[in-house]
Formats: structure tokens, C-alpha cells, sequence
């Protein structure tokens, strides 16, 4: 009867203790892992696939809140874009699109794409 008192003390007291110690921690801020800039790469590299958009080489500039990459067009000529990493990927890659479909009407070859600045431009090669 003893063993049975001290054992629904331990378990009582035990329970307690794990009450207030999740009711502590739950009022603390959680630290999430993943930071605007992965949620950044993870929409872009998102975006890039449902674009149909292929990348053939990527520096990534944090120090200008810049990313670099090359794509290859129909006539196999390197283009070079410049991205963001402050603005919304999604709507620099419905940008890109629209260029690339401008340029291909036009008949023209791009040569860099500057999409990371208030105000975008693209260049274009010399035939």
C-alpha cells in the first residue's frame, strides 16, 4: 500500500513537471531553419521549372542581392540574366518570359537580361 502512494506521488508529480514544462516552452519563439533567402531559391528554382526555363550556369552574388545565371536559347547562344534576390522570383521569371518571347518574335539574340534593378533592360547581340 506504501509502494502504491509513492508511485502515484512520483507519477503525479512527474506529469506536473512535464506541464509546466511544455506550457514554458511553448511560449517561447520557435527558430525556423529556413531563411526569406532558401524560400527565395526555393520560388525560383520552382518558378524556372514551371517556365520550362533551363539554367546552364549559376553564381549567386549575396553581396549585391544578385543572382547570375546563363540560359541557352534555340541558336545555342548564351544569354546572361541577372536576377534579385529582394524582389518576388515569380514575377522577374513572368519578365524573363515575356522578353524571351519578344525577342524571339523580333528575330532578335539577347545578350544579358537585368531584371534586379528598379528598372529592367535587356541587351541585345549585334548580327
Amino acid at each position: 500500500m506504501k509502494f502504491f502512494k509513492i508511485f502515484l506521488f512520483v507519477i503525479f508529480f512527474t506529469s506536473l513537471s512535464f506541464s509546466i514544462y511544455s506550457f514554458t516552452n511553448s511560449s517561447q519563439e520557435k527558430i525556423n531553419p529556413i531563411s526569406d533567402k532558401n524560400n527565395f531559391y526555393f520560388q525560383l528554382e520552382h518558378g524556372l521549372k514551371t517556365a520550362q526555363i533551363n539554367i546552364t550556369k549559376n553564381t549567386i552574388k549575396d553581396y549585391q542581392n544578385q543572382l547570375e545565371f546563363y540560359i541557352i536559347n534555340e541558336s545555342n547562344n548564351p544569354t546572361k540574366i541577372i536576377l534579385s534576390t529582394q524582389k518576388n522570383p515569380y514575377w522577374q521569371i513572368a519578365s524573363l518570359q515575356e522578353i524571351l518571347k519578344t525577342a524571339k518574335i523580333n528575330n532578335k539574340q539577347l545578350q544579358l537580361v537585368n531584371l534586379s534593378i528598379n528598372h529592367p533592360y535587356a541587351t541585345f547581340k549585334n548580327n
